[in-house]
């Protein structure tokens, strides 16, 4: 009786024992699983409450600012560096303002916009600073209406041009409170453009134009290699200068009219 009493405990224990070991594995697998989850979890997190809460608040001024930006400088560069041409030539439906000009004959040009980088970054702030504000008062409402008790002080934007970016600096004091509170008070937003460089190029042919009647483009071009410069000689003295850069294929246009020639003289500049 002993005898079989000691192999029923001991087939006990092995059914018993693996039993455990079962539950032991499916423990582990249930951990394992668990840990899975949470890390996708945390990795899609930022997506997740993108989707459910929308752009934060430095996000959306962000892309504003951005998209206002770029809309500017597609136009202004297509015009001389200006968005609203005053003393302009038209060609091909675009009215390019004169960088350096006289409307006399055989007289060089003077120069109209000497600070030409200065005057692009001031059209800038002209054109965005009110888009900006709009996009703080759309903003406010819509924080507000979920509940959100929003403050925004006096917003100033600056712009500035340097090599390969325009950087657009926002300082607007914000404060955002709903169940805790957030505060900001500048948004630095970078603009990606070789304007730089193609505003430095027209201004340096400008200068040409103004001091001797003409440019030679094949030396410019020597000096910036990146850039292709296109010389457009119209037929009443005007020069139409197109430069696009060959990374980006991004144009900067402008024109001249310096030591004009009277209608029907053999001479005149070189194209």
């Amino acid at each position: 009786m002993s005898l079989i009493r000691t192999k029923k405990e001991s087939l006990f224990k092995k059914s018993l024992g693996k039993k455990m070991n079962k539950r032991g594995q499916l423990t582990i697998f249930i951990i394992v699983a668990i840990i899975i989850v949470v890390i996708i979890l945390i990795l899609l997190y930022p997506r997740i409450k993108s989707a459910v809460s929308g752009p934060s608040p430095v996000d959306s001024i962000k892309k504003c600012a951005e998209d206002a930006t770029k809309q500017a400088l597609a136009k202004l560069e297509l015009q001389g560096g200006t968005l609203t041409p005053e003393n302009y030539i038209l060609y091909q439906d675009n009215k390019i303002e004169y960088s350096c000009y006289t409307n006399e004959y055989y007289k060089p040009c003077v120069m109209q916009k000497p600070f030409l980088k200065q005057d692009i970054e001031k059209e800038v702030i002209g054109a965005i600073e009110p888009k900006v504000k709009e996009c703080f008062n759309s903003l406010k409402s819509q924080l507000e209406s979920r509940g959100s008790y929003v403050s925004v002080g006096e917003i100033k934007v600056d712009a500035s041009l340097i090599p390969n970016s325009m950087l657009i600096n926002i300082n607007a004091p914000t404060v955002i409170k709903k169940q805790t509170a957030v505060s900001f008070n500048q948004f630095k937003v970078n603009v990606k453009t070789p304007l730089y460089d193609l505003v430095m190029l027209a201004s340096s042919i400008s200068n040409y134009e103004a001091r001797y009647g003409d440019s030679d483009t094949l030396t410019f071009m020597l000096y910036y290699p990146d850039i292709r410069i296109e010389k457009k000689v119209q037929s009443e003295g005007s020069t139409i200068y197109i430069l696009t850069d060959k990374n980006s294929n991004e144009k900067f246009m402008f024109a001249a009219r310096s030591i004009a020639w009277p209608p029907g003289y053999l001479g005149g500049k070189t194209r």
